[in-house]
C-alpha cells in the first residue's frame, strides 16, 4: 500500500473510533470523512460500506493490542514488559470505543476476521500477564479482564481531565498509582472475592451479554418514553 493511502487509512481509522464514540455506529459516515481530512469517496474506496468500517475499527483495535503485548515481551526497557503493556493499552482508546462499538453491533464478533484479532489478542495480552504473574511480579489475585478493565478507564477518562492539566502528565501519573496497586508486594492487602473471567466469545458469556444489552435499550427507551 502507497504511503499517501496508508495514511488515509490510517486517519479514517483513528476519525470512525473517535467519532463512533461520540455518537454512536450509526453516524454519518460524512462526519468520519470530514473528521480525517478526506473525501467520502477516499472513505468508500478504502471501506466500502458501515460493516467493513466497523470490522476496520475493531480488527485494528485488536491488532494494536497483539502489538503492544509482542513489544512488552522485548528485551530491555526500564520497565518490566507488564508495566509497559499497561501503559500501551491505557494510550489505545479501547476504554470507550469496544463498549459502545459491541453493544450496538454485537454480532460483528461472528466475522471471521474480527474474532481471529481479537482471540490472538487476548492470547498475546493474557500470556504477558501471566508470565508476570509467574515470575511474581504482577499480583497474583487479579485477571487479565480486570487489568485490561482498569487500563481501559484511564483512556476513557482523558475528556473529562480538567483543561488547565496536561493530560499526558495526568494520565502518567493515573498509570502509575494503577502500577503501583497491580504490582505484587508483601503488604498488598488480599482482594475480595475471585478474578473476574470473562469473554464474549464463550457462549454462556456471550447470551449475558445480549441480555444485557436488551434491558439496557428497554432502560432508555423508558427514559425516552
Amino acid at each position: 500500500m502507497r504511503a499517501d493511502a496508508e495514511d488515509n487509512r490510517r486517519a479514517l481509522l483513528d476519525a470512525a473510533r473517535e467519532v463512533f464514540v461520540e455518537e454512536g455506529t450509526s453516524v454519518a459516515l460524512d462526519k468520519i470523512a470530514k473528521r480525517a481530512g478526506v473525501g467520502i469517496g477516499t472513505l468508500y474506496r478504502r471501506f466500502p460500506d458501515r460493516d467493513a468500517l466497523l470490522r476496520g475499527v475493531l480488527v485494528d483495535l485488536f491488532e494494536s493490542m497483539t502489538a503492544a503485548a509482542r513489544a512488552a515481551e522485548e528485551p530491555g526497557g526500564a520497565r518490566p514488559g507488564w508495566e509497559r503493556l499497561v501503559r500501551a493499552v491505557a494510550g489505545l482508546g479501547i476504554g470507550p470505543a469496544l463498549p459502545i462499538i459491541f453493544r450496538e453491533r454485537l454480532d460483528l464478533i461472528d466475522d471471521p476476521g474480527v474474532s481471529a484479532s481479537m482471540q490472538e489478542a487476548i492470547a498475546a495480552v493474557e500470556g504477558v500477564y501471566e508470565r508476570a504473574q509467574a515470575a511474581g511480579e504482577l499480583r497474583g489475585d487479579v485477571s487479565f479482564l480486570e487489568i485490561q478493565m482498569l487500563a481501559g478507564m484511564l483512556s476513557m477518562s482523558r475528556p473529562t481531565y480538567p483543561p488547565t492539566v496536561d493530560p499526558d502528565l495526568i494520565t502518567d501519573r493515573l498509570v502509575h498509582l494503577l502500577l503501583d496497586g497491580l504490582r505484587a508486594s508483601p503488604g498488598t492487602t488480599k482482594l475480595p472475592g475471585e478474578p473476574i473471567v470473562f469473554s464474549p466469545l464463550d457462549p454462556d458469556d456471550r447470551a449475558a451479554v445480549e441480555r444485557a444489552i436488551v434491558e439496557e435499550n428497554e432502560r432508555i427507551k423508558k427514559l425516552k418514553g
